[in-house]
């Protein structure tokens, strides 16, 4: 019997600490000192915990289409915000041109931190996120002032 709640205890265990291990921190993929502004068209959302996806089509400096994987926080933060699933819908289903400000990824691949979207009005400006608090992460993220 020991030997059985021993087992389940160690499951229990390492069943609480891989979503820890597998959370990132803003610092250690994103690079602050990268900013980008995508222009483009939004192509699929994902609304999942812990974080959503924007997917976008934006062109390159070579004038090439480049689809882009924009990371959001929890879908409770992006609604508090004002970025609902009819807005998500609407985007994608026009093919609405926006611009995303963003903070690239330090791997250098075609995904990002979505820090807000402005749609193609100019006016409607829907904050996504901005940058997470700043403080030491694994890649030396600098403290704000």
């Amino acid at each position: 019997m020991k030997k059985i709640s021993i087992t389940l205890v160690s499951i229990l265990l390492i069943a609480v600490a891989v979503p820890v291990w597998a959370h990132h921190s803003f610092q250690a993929e994103y690079d602050q000192s990268k900013p980008l502004t995508l222009v483009g068209k939004v192509t699929k959302v994902v609304i999942e915990n812990p974080h959503g996806w924007i997917y976008m089509d934006a062109k390159n400096a070579q004038g090439r289409v480049v689809n882009w994987a924009l990371e959001l926080p929890a879908p409770n933060v992006v609604i508090r915000n004002g970025f609902d699933r009819n807005i998500y819908q609407t985007l994608v289903d026009t093919g609405e041109q926006v611009t995303v400000t963003a903070y690239a990824a330090w791997d250098g691949s075609k995904h990002a931190w979505a820090g807000g979207l402005t749609r193609a009005d100019g006016r409607t400006v829907i904050t996504l996120s901005g940058i997470p608090p700043q403080g030491g992460g694994r890649r030396g993220g600098q403290p704000q002032p």
